[in-house]
């Protein structure tokens, strides 16, 4: 009797299994393969051992699987932290009155031409833009602590999106710093970047390159300009930026360098784009001021830069005290 009660219920247990299953519908296999394959970008065989591990079910695979790659990212991360990064990208985004300049390092050209790259620069620049429109200052600096504290748009924190990329092309990389203008009242902005050779001008709205700057001006009597003008205007001062790397704005107050070519200050500088006269005076002409600028070149050795380990998750600093 014994024997014949165990029996029944594994029947019983197996009729019930298979009678579930069978009211879900039979699973294709090959099209949930291929689907989270899409979705997450990992190899198919890690695709195929996850969806064992979780009956094929698609959104408790791809879970475990980016839950998995964060964690190895992680641990990749502090494997190579001390491996020197002189190379990367420049990501810049402009929308409206807003623009940001992004800087992303990586350790060999290779990897900055890579699409992984390409897709986790223009995704750091997307959250850092989102997070400077939010904002209602004119200039802000975001250091790498900070920009690793964003939480971009698929509600990943940045530390989480670099360690799985790390994880994945398996090189040292790294969010270096960002800078933000809001362009206020009759200010106009302006971007410019300068591209790489086999390397997308555009990766979704984000413009990648090796330089990359953003200038905010106005007019000096509150004369509207044409798009065209304003465009004009902005794209000579953004290379000019980019060309003599100033600064800061200068006052009409101060005195010139007497060497030339040491002048930091914008106003001063001889005009790249027509040497026989100074940036100031270019904006005479123009009836124009500079608000704001920044500038970015990748890989340049910033002053009293300060070289800090990869921070475990939880000992992240947040978005705190935002110049």
């Amino acid at each position: 009797m014994a024997m014949w009660k165990g029996s029944l219920r594994l029947f019983l247990s197996r009729y019930l299994h298979t009678t579930a299953s069978a009211q879900k519908g039979p699973v294709n296999t090959k099209d949930v393969l291929s689907k989270l394959r899409k979705k997450t970008g990992f190899p198919f065989s890690q695709c195929s051992n996850a969806l064992r591990k979780h009956d094929y079910d698609l959104e408790k695979a791809e879970a475990w699987m980016r839950k998995q790659a964060i964690k190895e990212g992680w641990a990749q991360a502090t494997k190579l932290q001390n491996r020197p990064m002189s190379h990367g990208l420049i990501g810049v985004m402009e929308e409206k009155n807003s623009a940001v300049v992004v800087e992303v390092n990586c350790e060999t050209d290779i990897v900055a031409r890579n699409e992984q790259f390409h897709k986790l620069t223009s995704r750091v620049t997307s959250a850092c833009f989102e997070y400077v429109k939010s904002q209602p200052q004119n200039k802000i600096s975001l250091t790498n602590d900070q920009m690793n504290a964003l939480v971009g748009s698929d509600g990943e924190p940045l530390k989480d999106v670099v360690a799985m990329a790390i994880g994945n092309i398996r090189e040292n990389l790294a969010v270096r710093r960002a800078v933000g203008l809001n362009a206020t009242g009759n200010s106009y902005i302006h971007h410019y970047v300068h591209t790489l050779s086999n390397c997308p001008e555009i990766y979704g709205k984000c413009k990648l390159g090796k330089y990359g700057s953003v200038v905010v001006f106005k007019s000096v009597f509150n004369r509207d300009r044409t798009d065209k003008v304003v465009k004009n205007l902005g794209h000579q001062l953004c290379l000019h930026v980019v060309g003599m790397k100033p600064k800061t704005i200068g006052s009409k107050e101060d005195k010139p360098c007497e060497n030339g070519d040491l002048e930091t200050r914008i106003i001063f500088q001889e005009f790249l784009l027509d040497t026989g006269k100074t940036v100031g005076e270019f904006l005479q002409e123009n009836n124009i001021e500079i608000v704001d600028f920044a500038q970015f070149e990748c890989g340049e050795e910033l002053p009293r830069e300060k070289k800090t380990p990869v921070d475990e998750p939880d000992k992240q600093e947040g978005v705190a005290n935002v110049n």
